[in-house]
């Protein structure tokens, strides 16, 4: 039987540590059948949190791949908490889970936008594709823990399924 006490943080930061896995492996396998494990954290944190719009790929940045790493799974577990939350909210009110899948939506493009914004070079880097299947990975882990995790959100969700506008 689960428990049925949830707290936000703890249960946030599973949630956000299975989504930032989800996507960190995604990329490493990418980058490793490419021939460049862990390129894409190296060039993300060149180019998002030391602000290099052309970042170098010639060779690792250590650094940056470890600054990044750390930035990566502080953003998926203030998510993830986020995502608690919305589920908590979900279970009791139908109009949050008529938001939940234009949120995920959102979430999709505003990534990629960003990547767009911050580097023209990121939009070689990193195909559409790729950024999709990640964070539909992602979305994917961090749902279904969630779902196993709160048998009352399952139960509210067979009276107004997500996405159904409330009546």
């Amino acid at each position: 039987m689960l428990d049925n006490t949830h707290s936000t943080m703890a249960e946030g930061t599973d949630v956000g540590i299975l989504g930032g896995l989800a996507v960190a492996t995604w990329f490493l396998l990418l980058d490793t059948i490419a021939g460049h494990p862990f390129q894409t954290p190296s060039l993300l944190g060149q180019v998002v949190l030391f602000g290099d719009p052309t970042p170098d790929t010639s060779h690792l940045v250590f650094g940056a791949i470890l600054v990044y790493t750390a930035f990566h799974f502080a953003v998926f577990t203030l998510l993830g908490m986020g995502l608690v939350v919305l589920i908590h909210w979900g279970t009791r009110d139908p109009v949050v889970r008529y938001a939940l899948l234009p949120v995920f939506l959102v979430f999709e493009v505003l990534f990629y936008g960003l990547l767009e914004v911050f580097s023209e070079r990121t939009n070689e880097l990193f195909p559409f594709w790729a950024v999709v299947v990640a964070n539909t990975l992602a979305a994917l882990g961090m749902g279904l823990y969630l779902w196993n995790r709160h048998p009352e959100f399952r139960a509210a969700c067979r009276e107004t399924p997500l996405g159904d506008a409330p009546q």
